[in-house]
């Protein structure tokens, strides 16, 4: 959501994992250990051959830019390129690439934040004359200290490479951390126009400066209704302290930190098993997911269950 809020003053380069699948010949992880979060991606992606490459992993080149040694460095062969950065520093290795991009002799002799010469100019190299490249944007570029900076740079910096590109170009993929996240911006998007900061107020959208970040903070509301998620694990423990301070409704499919402490849990059927459902891929494609066998107890959809609590408030 956040990385689509810049998006429309930069603008983006969105791709699909088919797309990557059979064309990408460049897979770039920023700040992202996709081995443990997202087990199959690589599978798919890095070792698949697809249908508009003569060979597989051979030609595809795998750039890792992280301050850790992840367990995503395992799968690197010897055409890859391993980019142990200092930590913070991803705005400063942006704001390099953007110069250097252009100009070879902007290009640092002692390197920047931990990145030698060379490796900074085989990083270069492969973003300028990828065919397909994809970076994948993981959950370590979004710094709260900088206030998204990181990304805008990052966006910029694409649609700069996609300017200088002759033959190519280079995409991006938002990885996220749950299942699908992008399904709320999409709705909010489509009925709104928006996908952060919706207040309602008679029944309609009204402008505001408030999140419900800063709405939990203040204490400025009197319930919650939680559906499908967690933030009690999720949310620093003072704002957690604090949503739990007021009436807590939850709907959602199984046990959670946030079930513990919740004053009404109403259970859910599984969308995709026990309902049918609509669910947005992280690459943004929609799928329509097919029931399979009965809820227990006749258990409604959490889609259900909000339309009857609707109905009764009106």
């Amino acid at each position: 959501g956040r990385v689509l809020n810049i998006a429309k003053n930069t603008g983006i380069t969105l791709t699909t994992i088919s797309e990557v699948i059979n064309k990408a010949d460049l897979l770039v992880l920023w700040g992202a250990n996709v081995v443990e979060s997202l087990p199959r991606l690589l599978s798919k992606t890095l070792f698949s051959r697809g249908k508009f490459r003569m060979t597989g992993r051979e030609i595809k080149t795998l750039i890792i830019v992280d301050p850790v040694k992840t367990t995503s460095f395992g799968v690197m062969g010897v055409r890859d390129l391993a980019l142990r950065i200092e930590s913070g520093k991803d705005i400063e290795l942006i704001r390099t690439l953007k110069k250097s991009c252009y100009s070879p002799t902007e290009i640092p002799q002692d390197g920047v934040v931990g990145i030698d010469k060379d490796d900074l100019k085989r990083f270069i190299l492969n973003l300028t004359e990828a065919e397909n490249g994809v970076i994948f944007i993981g959950q370590g570029l979004f710094k709260p200290q900088d206030r998204d900076k990181s990304i805008k740079e990052l966006l910029e910096l694409i649609k700069m490479l996609n300017i200088k590109h002759r033959k190519g170009r280079i995409s991006v993929m938002m990885l996220g951390g749950h299942y699908n996240m992008a399904g709320f911006d999409h709705v909010a998007l489509s009925l709104s126009g928006k996908n952060h900061s919706l207040q309602f107020s008679e029944n309609k959208l009204i402008d505001t400066p408030d999140t419900i970040i800063s709405k939990i903070a203040n204490e400025d509301f009197d319930c919650s209704i939680i559906v499908g998620t967690d933030p009690v694990s999720h949310l620093p423990w003072k704002l957690s302290k604090k949503l739990t301070s007021k009436p807590l409704i939850l709907i959602d499919n199984k046990k959670s930190a946030t079930s513990k402490v919740a004053d009404i849990i109403i259970p859910s059927a599984i969308t995709g098993i026990e309902c049918r459902g609509l669910a947005f891929r992280l690459d943004h494609v929609p799928l329509e997911l097919d029931k399979i066998v009965n809820p227990p107890d006749n258990i409604l959809s959490d889609e259900e269950i909000l339309n009857k609590i609707i109905e009764r408030i009106n």
